[in-house]
């Protein structure tokens, strides 16, 4: 046994690849959503091993172990406590070499020991911690079902999930069908039957296991499904997603979840779904023709989703369309994706289907009715004209961490949403800093003639210069749809970058009164405004808007008198306080500060009057820099008298003088009003460092 285990870890496996795919998928919106809860997030790998496969390269080389830490450092940092746990001494050695570099060592905790023996110990001392538990044993005479119970039963109000991987081999094994055929049962197959009873929770395998009618596939699934049986009386939401090694091999896992949120199942679904058919796919066409020509959803028959759609919907008229796809995902767990699923009732909407809804427009609280159903009492909407799906497509970043990550480099041709990348990995002191955040282009141009408006540069071939234009809404909603059912990374999409995000609000159709309600129909992503305007009447009227963040750009009073042509600083921080108390989320920028006369005193009266108002989420510091496309369009070039100093993202004041004017307002913040959530925009590597803070782990005002 001790060599099999030592060669597994050597080169992954496919069922290894499932597995882990699953983990890579589902943690970065689990984390980003208990993140909230406040709670201290607890991770538990029980049956980690070394960490590595020897074999592998690149990120193909981390274990379970590994690709938890990479997440839970980008997604919770500072807010989890991961504990590993390994009965092979060498594993745990190995392990702990391998997690040196993978986070903060009072975070992380690799155990030499039983896995009981930790959960155990963990069951005593929890408290109202986040739990995710992830059991992958080499066999299953260490997953017990009364070591998994106590924290099955935990109270409703805490949030536990738990990730269980069941050997089909060791099942059969244990199972001993043909000793108790032959009806000679020894000592030895008893023990392990009850060994099989206590991992199960119950003999009700017997059942299955030793019925020779059945083949040893269907038996496993008869199994599977009272095994989930049982979960259910504890957390509601649970499914398996079966593990090979090839489309017609035997299952060697199935992998189990179990949580108290439908979130978690619908998740699961999408990840496993593609985890378990992706892998297949690639594995039956490697090495054909059809490698990269065949999608993996074109050549797997997993039946006709709207017939599905149709059945329902004649038995419920009127159902949601979130609640329709629950169900359809709880009783075909794993059949087919959200994205098949949305893509379909927008197909069949005005075809087969129509719907109801408070915004006239398609969204998770449509009520949803067959074409000419008695049942509705409506009238049957219009068929929105048929556009072509958009398609999202990805690349391979390099973060500011130094970790590599694949993310959505743009939709179809990224004029909707893109990611800003225009400026490169910071290699050098004079290098600025700044994250590959996602625009979400919905218009371009700004009512406001600020002296040092980088777009006076940016749109100087537009025949409108940079007077306000707006996309299509069509379009916009469109590509939003698209990502937002799509991508299962949390990011937040600005929609202030080359536009003012609030300068269409007095249009029939507000631009906030569009987008909002799109994003509130998902949990995952979230829409950045930024602005200088102090119209937020639309704002104040949109609920829910859990899902907006409200950013204001101001500037110290005398300095925004001479060179902004917007709404005075007070009526900014005026509105800015009301979409506070109305419960937004709201992020304040400062910049670009200048360094005027007297500099000092005017920038700690304007944090003076932001503080006596309301206390901001987080604020972003920048001074006043230049690119040359930017400086070639101003008429007002009395700014750049103070533009001294060169970087890649063009010129600057002194090193000097920014140092001393950051330091200052930082400073102020955390001794006056003890707050510590400050970034900088655009600033050099060389800036950070003076300022000890680590760019690596930013917080500015466009990220997560």
């Amino acid at each position: 046994m001790m060599k099999a285990e030592e060669d597994f870890f050597k080169g992954k496996r496919p069922w290894s690849k499932i597995k882990d795919a699953v983990l890579r998928g589902y943690l970065p919106p689990y984390l980003a959503k208990v993140a909230k809860l406040g709670h201290q997030i607890i991770l538990i790998d029980a049956f980690a091993g070394p960490g590595i496969f020897e074999k592998e390269k690149g990120e193909d080389r981390l274990g379970s172990p590994l690709i938890i830490l990479q997440l839970a450092e980008r997604y919770v940092h500072g807010k989890y406590q991961a504990i590993f746990m390994n009965s092979n001494i060498n594993h745990h050695k190995k392990l702990k070499s391998a997690i040196e570099n993978f986070g903060p060592k009072e975070a992380i905790k690799p155990r030499y020991g039983k896995a009981q023996e930790l959960l155990d110990e963990v069951k005593k001392v929890l408290t109202n911690q986040t739990l995710f538990i992830y059991l992958d044993p080499f066999g299953l005479k260490d997953l017990e079902f009364r070591f998994i119970e106590p924290f099955l039963q935990r109270n409703i109000s805490y949030s536990t999930e738990i990730v269980i991987n069941i050997s089909m081999p060791t099942l059969h094994r244990l199972a001993t069908r043909r000793v108790h055929q032959n009806g000679k049962q020894s000592e030895r197959s008893k023990r392990l039957n009850e060994t099989l009873t206590k991992v199960l929770g119950g003999d009700y395998w017997k059942e299955s296991m030793w019925d020779d009618s059945l083949i040893p596939e269907e038996k496993e699934v008869k199994v599977m499904d009272k095994y989930r049986e049982l979960l259910h009386r504890y957390l509601p939401y649970s499914g398996s997603c079966p593990v090979r090694e090839k489309t017609k091999r035997r299952v060697k896992y199935f992998i189990t979840f179990c949580s108290r949120h439908k979130d978690a199942l619908l998740l699961m679904n999408d990840f496993m779904c593609k985890a378990y058919f992706r892998t297949m796919h690639e594995i039956e066409y490697k090495g054909t023709l059809f490698e990269r020509r065949l999608d993996w959803k074109e050549t797997q028959q997993r039946g006709d989703i709207k017939e599905e759609i149709c059945r329902r919907i004649r038995t419920k008229p009127g159902i949601r369309r979130k609640d329709l796809w629950l169900e359809i995902t709880r009783d075909n767990f794993m059949r087919w994706v959200s994205t098949e699923y949305h893509d379909a009732i927008k197909q069949m909407v005005g075809k087969e289907i129509h719907f109801v809804s408070d915004t006239s427009r398609l969204n998770d609280d449509s009520k949803l009715y067959m074409l000419g159903n008695p049942g509705s009492k409506v009238s049957i909407l219009p068929a929105t004209r048929s556009t072509s799906i958009p398609k999202i497509y990805y690349d391979d970043y390099i973060l500011l961490s130094g970790l590599k990550e694949r993310l959505v480099s743009r939709v179809n041709d990224g004029s909707i949403v893109v990611r800003f990348d225009k400026t490169p990995l910071p290699k050098r002191e004079s290098d600025v800093v700044c994250p590959h955040f996602l625009e979400l282009k919905w218009a371009y141009g700004c009512p406001y003639d600020c002296a040092w408006c980088y777009l006076k540069g940016t749109f100087r071939f537009q025949p409108m210069g940079k007077s306000p234009v707006v996309k299509p809404y069509e379009k916009i909603e469109a590509h939003t749809r698209k990502f937002l059912e799509e991508v299962r990374t949390p990011e937040i999409l600005n929609t202030g970058e080359i536009a003012d995000s609030l300068m269409n609000e007095s249009a029939k159709m507000p631009f906030s009164e569009f987008i909002i309600p799109i994003f509130e129909a998902q949990k995952l992503h979230k829409v950045l405004f930024l602005t200088k305007s102090s119209n937020v009447s639309n704002l104040l009227e949109i609920a829910p808007h859990n899902q907006a963040i409200i950013s204001f750009s101001l500037n110290a009073i005398s300095v925004a008198q001479r060179w902004e042509k917007a709404p005075k600083v007070l009526k900014r921080i005026e509105a800015a306080k009301k979409v506070f108390d109305a419960g937004y989320e709201v992020r304040i920028r400062i910049d670009p500060m200048a360094p005027i006369e007297k500099w000092e005193e005017h920038y700690l009266q304007l944090l003076d009057i932001l503080f006596d108002n309301f206390t901001p989420e987080r604020i972003t510091l920048g001074s006043l820099r230049g690119l040359q496309s930017t400086i070639n369009g101003c008429t007002d070039t009395s700014w750049t008298e103070y533009l001294v100093e060169s970087s890649n993202w063009g010129k600057k004041i002194d090193f000097t003088t920014r140092y001393l004017m950051y330091s200052t307002i930082i400073n102020q913040l955390q001794s006056k009003y003890n707050f510590s959530k400050v970034a900088l925009c655009k600033e050099t590597v060389e800036m950070w460092n003076a300022l000890k803070i680590d760019y690596k782990k930013i917080k500015c005002n466009c990220v997560w």
